[in-house]
């Protein structure tokens, strides 16, 4: 008294995925990974650009503080941010208050962001023999940085020693 069950089952009562379903399942899924991995690309370079970006940050307000501590006999006119005026110059050996005035481009290497070239301009403000406008430009020297991770300041500095007026309204130098 045994009944065979499987002769009264039809073909399409049978479980498992059939291959269509299947390929159709490995096509969703690859598109997913690949969605994942541009994701994942994007937030890597979003990343080291934003390193980049701290890194120039940091190293145009180094430059910058050099500057404002420079005494105003060692600041002299000239630079140019858009290309190299003289020599380049490791950033640390700037300390000196007497480097800073008169080099106008140097080199930070920063571990994990590699390296940030620094540019910087000393202007005279027509009228005014007593004030200079520093512009500071820091920008790392990656292709994946550039100009999306620059780092720019300004300032004006100024001579107020009341003695560097000379006898009949002239300005004379101001002293250090």
């Amino acid at each position: 008294m045994y009944r065979n069950l499987s002769k009264g089952r039809s073909a399409q009562s049978q479980q498992g995925f059939t291959l269509v379903e299947t390929l159709v399942a490995m096509i969703v899924f690859i598109f997913g990974i690949m969605a994942v991995t541009n994701l994942l690309i994007v937030a890597g370079t979003t990343n080291s650009v934003a390193k980049q970006s701290s890194a120039a940050a940091a190293a145009a307000t180094q430059v910058m503080d050099i500057l404002k501590t420079t005494t105003w006999e060692h600041l002299n006119p000239g630079g140019n941010l858009n290309g190299d005026s003289g020599p380049t110059t490791d950033c640390l050996a700037l300390g000196s208050s007497t480097a800073a005035g008169s080099t106008f481009n140097c080199n930070s290497d920063v571990a994990g962001v590699g390296r940030i070239h620094s540019r910087w301009q000393i202007s005279t403000v027509p009228a005014s023999a007593r004030l200079y406008f520093i512009e500071v430009r820091s920008e790392p020297e990656t292709a994946l940085g550039g100009q999306r991770a620059r780092a720019f300041f300004s300032t004006f500095r100024s001579c107020t020693d009341s003695r560097a007026q000379a006898p009949g309204g002239t300005v004379a130098p101001c002293p250090s």
